[in-house]
């Protein structure tokens, strides 16, 4: 059956094609692959294909790492992130801490133009004003999590590409990811989807991130693979190990901030009910990217599901047939 969702998908033109992988903090249990990674030469998708995974580059890169130097002692989480970025000049009437940041109910409203020089696009975002009342409403901003690329670097003395090779990507044997330059080995391997800026699938999709390649940025910007971004859900099942010394993982992205809100958040990832699998539980989370990608980890039932596509079409109908495959696939695996 979930054959046939992918192909009617192709064939509406949301996507080219898909690389399905769940499992457990074990094993894989199902894996699948479906289409085209490449239209141009017919390139078939492989369990091995790249994708710029986007926004999903927000937990699994920037939240990951803010957590690991909060375990490490060089920050609190519980503190004004002003504290360690001072070059905040932006109108701020309440503490804003990074779990506010991090679940995007900071109160900020970005000041995040396309068009402009980096230099003057980083000062833009600095002068960003904080318009609402932290806690009091879902607003989505990557400049949240440019604020935190940005303080990971002035703590960690290195740029965001270096810490996450060094402190996320090799010690889970992510061989495969790179944040910001694709590494050489898989640039064969990169997909190929319409909404490239250019013929170079090593072009990052994020029109704000795409700014400052081959600087990393905190909103987006990994590519990687499914079999590389399992390592990193086994981790967050394994309760953080492989990557932190503690639990902290654990206690922060997998707490609702929010559980009565309309839209529900943990440190990074996004816990709403309806855009999570029939199958899977409350204590899941996930999040998209919107070139094409969706990974959920369920940290009740130690499950995960990512689903991978070259988007073609509407950035809604992509999640929305994500969704389905992903509820398809993991009613199939468990079917309880």
């Amino acid at each position: 059956m979930y054959q046939q969702k992918i192909n009617e998908y192709i064939r509406r033109g949301i996507f080219d094609g898909a690389v399905v992988l769940a499992g457990t903090e074990k094993e894989d249990l199902f894996c699948h692959t479906q289409g085209l990674a490449d239209r141009n030469t017919g390139r078939a998708m492989s369990t091995d294909t790249v994708f710029d995974i986007s926004s999903i580059s927000k937990p699994l890169g920037t939240a990951t790492g803010i957590l690991l130097l909060a375990e490490r002692g060089k920050l609190e989480l519980e503190r004004p992130f002003t504290d360690y970025l001072p070059e905040y000049a932006g109108n701020m009437p309440e503490p804003v801490d990074f779990r506010m940041l991090a679940s995007h109910f900071s109160g900020l409203e970005p000041d995040y133009p396309l068009g402009v020089e980096p230099d003057e696009l980083v000062q833009r975002m600095l002068h960003s004003p904080f318009l609402r009342k932290p806690w009091q409403e879902f607003y989505y901003s990557c400049v949240n999590y440019h604020f935190m690329g940005f303080i990971i670097e002035k703590l960690s003395g290195e740029g965001l590409d270096e810490f996450a090779r060094k402190n996320i990507f090799e010690p889970l044997g992510m061989s495969d990811t790179a944040w910001a330059t694709p590494l050489e080995h898989v640039r064969e391997r990169l997909v190929i989807h319409s909404r490239c800026v250019d013929s170079d699938p090593a072009v990052i999709f994020d029109r704000w991130a795409r700014n400052f390649q081959p600087r990393a940025m905190g909103n987006a910007g990994i590519f990687t693979t499914a079999v590389d971004m399992a390592r990193y859900a086994r981790m967050l099942l394994r309760g953080g190990q492989g990557v932190f010394a503690t639990d902290i993982a654990k206690k922060e992205m997998f707490c609702n901030y929010m559980p009565n809100a309309s839209r529900c958040r943990s440190f990074g990832w996004d816990m709403t009910r309806r855009l999570i699998p029939g199958i899977f539980s409350d204590g899941t989370i996930f999040h998209s990217g919107s070139s094409g990608q969706s990974m959920w980890v369920d940290g009740k039932k130690g499950r995960f599901c990512i689903v991978l596509t070259n988007l073609f079409g509407p950035h809604d109908d992509g999640i929305a047939a994500r969704q389905d495959i992903a509820d398809t696939v993991t009613k199939l695996i468990w079917q309880d």
